[in-house]
């Protein structure tokens, strides 16, 4: 318990160095960014240091710190400069230069770099790259051929095939009638190879987007796209800078699946005739098209919004809500319109459509951009943390000394794994010292090897087959990669130097503040009895029964049942003879000394204030009836001092921490002179006013 209230206690300003962001959004606050708001001891913090660690506190209230009212601001920096405080105590008691905490520092500094490194390196700009494309969306068409999936892939005549395609193509034949004799699947090789389907970025393999976003409409991209799926040959028919709609329509529902097929084409051809003349009222202003949405439409969730389906569509990334797509053709048709116009009627294989435009906006990227990272995480990152990690090793001259290696895998069973101990039992003593891989000039043996594979639990089940061993190499000297990537990464990045010193401080907080207020924490009985007979009229026992109970699920049975109660049947007896409570009729229904506060057959009994023995009529409770009979009440009383503790105690010892806590600052403010700038946070204040009037 402790050490949970510590946590909790030390978690706001902890929070100063738990998350990195952009510091600033757009506005322009140059003229406040550079004001000295505090001086803690000789340490003078700007404006602009303060709305960072803002920032980073998750249960900020504003966008940015100017925007709070004075006393919210106030409160900030003040807690501020408690966290400074505690730090600058923390470093002059020398605690930086601690062997643990400069052994916690350096583990820190390895987890954060490791992460900051891929997050710069590979997501950031991935993402970045992700969201500048997604600007535009993509009309295409394609030739692909594929091969059987398994263990072994047969490519050969797929790849034979789709080189035929190209070489058709690129002697001048139309991409559409190559298509229908090459494309593998026969509903896009019908179309010529188009697909129905708007692309941008993070909709397709990132083999063909990268192709699409390469050339321009009407290209043809010049060479075979090879994915783990089969070969493609991609042309852009069309690029458009991409936004959102809000669409609408009037639904006549065809049947589907009906075994009547003339019944079926009767009710198409009803909707076909209702369909225009519900379009030519419209047209003639009879009635609006969000009233006859309400009153003719087989589409009820969308009829009660007058039509409108409410929700923003993108013909590449579908509805912002549900992320569902609509039908090509309707679409085609939603777009093609002006904001506010109505289509002519569109079929579908769902029906007879009356479509509306109702408006449309720009697309904001910076909200699809948690859902870019997700998708570029879970489908991209681990490729590109592969590709760039052997990239590292090149530049760090790893190699398999091949010979080695050979012998190496002619000893092992490629048929198992490691999961067995005796996997590399087959070894011959003489092999182990010898070199199977270096990096750096730090050389590995097939000893070293062995020794990884079968102690480290990180490798369990890894096979011995040729992919296994290579996989297996690559997560050792992934430590080793990251390291050389990230020696430098303070001269490098600025921020990480700041985020890893935040990290530091944050150690070093929580180490001070444990010296000076928790361990100081302990239980005093003599001032636990002045606490408490200051407030011993707060500590009541609850009130109590002693109850017996028969639980029955009929009320007719449990009015029989206190019928012969309260005639002078033995209540015991009824009870182990009627009671369906589950462990209670072998204890003859008996619940014993209970609390009428967590007891809920007692709190049945206190709610009709009763204190005398007697029995109960029947009452409804838990999906049943109970007759209870009360032995006896023990009204409250006010708690003996032993009693009481567990009521007091964690209270108490707020107050003492708080006590030390507030001790502790104000000593410290002795050592550094705290001093807020008064007028320079009047002039955020003013600032403040001025952004609002402004806007």
């Amino acid at each position: 318990m402790k050490n949970f209230r510590m946590y909790k206690a030390l978690l706001p300003l902890l929070l100063f160095s738990l998350m990195w962001v952009n510091a600033y959004s757009q506005e322009d606050i140059s003229k406040i960014k550079n004001l000295p708001i505090l001086t803690v001891g000789k340490d003078q913090i700007t404006y602009e240091q303060l709305d960072k660690a803002y920032q980073k506190n998750v249960t900020k209230q504003k966008q940015h710190l100017y925007m709070l009212d004075k006393d919210s601001l106030m409160d900030f920096i003040n807690l501020y400069a408690d966290y400074k405080l505690k730090v600058l105590d923390a470093l002059s008691k020398g605690l930086d230069k601690d062997s643990s905490i400069k052994s916690e520092s350096e583990q820190n500094r390895k987890v954060l770099a490791e992460s900051f490194l891929f997050e710069k390196v590979l997501t950031e700009p991935n993402v970045n790259l992700m969201l500048e494309r997604r600007k535009f969306e993509n009309k295409i068409a394609i030739i692909f051929t594929t091969f059987t999936q398994g263990p072994t892939k047969d490519t050969s005549a797929a790849f034979k095939k789709i080189n035929e395609a190209m070489a058709k193509i690129k002697s001048g034949e139309d991409f559409a009638n190559v298509a229908k004799d090459y494309c593998d699947d026969k509903n896009i090789a019908e179309k010529g190879g188009v697909v129905d389907q708007w692309i941008t970025s993070g909709k397709i393999y990132r083999e063909l987007e990268n192709a699409i976003y390469s050339i321009k409409p009407g290209e043809v991209y010049p060479k075979i796209i090879s994915t783990p799926y089969g070969y493609f040959i991609v042309k852009l028919l069309d690029k458009q800078p991409r936004y959102l709609v809000m669409g609408g329509q009037i639904l006549f529902k065809n049947e589907k699946n009906s075994a009547d097929s003339v019944a079926t084409a009767s009710k198409s051809a009803n909707n076909q005739e209702k369909a225009i003349v519900v379009l030519k009222d419209i047209r003639q202003g009879k009635i609006t098209f969000e009233e006859a949405a309400k009153k003719y439409s087989d589409d009820k969730y969308s009829a009660q919004n007058g039509g409108s389906f409410d929700d923003w569509y993108s013909r590449s990334t579908g509805f912002e809500k549900n992320k569902g797509l609509l039908n090509p053709n309707f679409a085609d048709a939603l777009f093609a319109l002006k904001d506010g116009e109505v289509s002519d009627i569109i079929n579908t294989d769902f029906g007879e459509h009356i479509v509306k435009r109702f408006a449309h906006k720009d697309i904001d990227l910076e909200k699809e951009k948690d859902d870019v990272r997700k998708i570029y995480k879970s489908q991209y990152f681990d490729s590109d943390k592969i590709a760039y990690l052997d990239s590292l090793a090149k530049v760090m001259n790893f190699k398999i000394i091949s010979d080695n290696y050979n012998k190496f895998m002619k000893s092992l069973d490629t048929n198992r794994s490691n999961i067995t101990k005796s996997w590399a039992d087959s070894l011959p003593p003489s092999l182990l010292d010898k070199e199977l891989f270096e990096i750096s000039n730090k050389k590995y043996s097939i000893g070293n090897f062995v020794q990884e594979m079968t102690t480290n639990p990180q490798f369990r089940g890894y096979s011995t087959n040729p992919e296994g061993i290579k996989r297996a190499i690559d997560k050792i000297i992934e430590p080793t990669e990251v390291d050389y990537a990230t020696k430098n990464l303070e001269q490098e990045y600025p921020d990480f130097k700041e985020l890893l010193s935040e990290f530091n401080d944050g150690i070093l907080l929580f180490k001070v503040e444990t010296m000076e207020v928790w361990d100081k924490l302990s239980f005093d009985s003599t001032k636990a009895k002045t606490y408490y007979d200051s407030t011993k009229s707060k500590y009541f026992t609850d009130p109590m029964y002693d109850i017996t109970e028969i639980y029955v699920l009929s009320d007719s049975v449990a009015n029989h049942i206190y019928s012969r109660a309260i005639k002078g049947e033995n209540f015991d007896t009824l009870a182990h003879e009627y009671t369906q409570r589950s462990g209670y009729r072998e204890k003859g229904g008996k619940w014993g000394l209970v609390s009428a506060f967590n007891n809920k057959v007692a709190k049945l009994v206190y709610d009709k204030n009763v204190k005398e023995p007697m029995i109960l009529k029947p009452e409804g409770i838990d999906n049943g009836f109970s007759v209870i009979k009360v032995n006896k009440y023990i009204a409250p009383r006010q708690k003996t001092f032993e009693e009481a503790i567990p009521d007091f105690a964690s209270k108490m010892q707020d107050q003492i921490q708080k006590q030390l806590l507030n001790n502790w600052l104000e000593s410290l403010k002795k050592r550094f002179p705290v001093k807020i700038n008064k007028k320079n946070v009047d002039e955020i204040l003013k600032f403040n006013k001025k952004e609002l009037n402004g806007k």
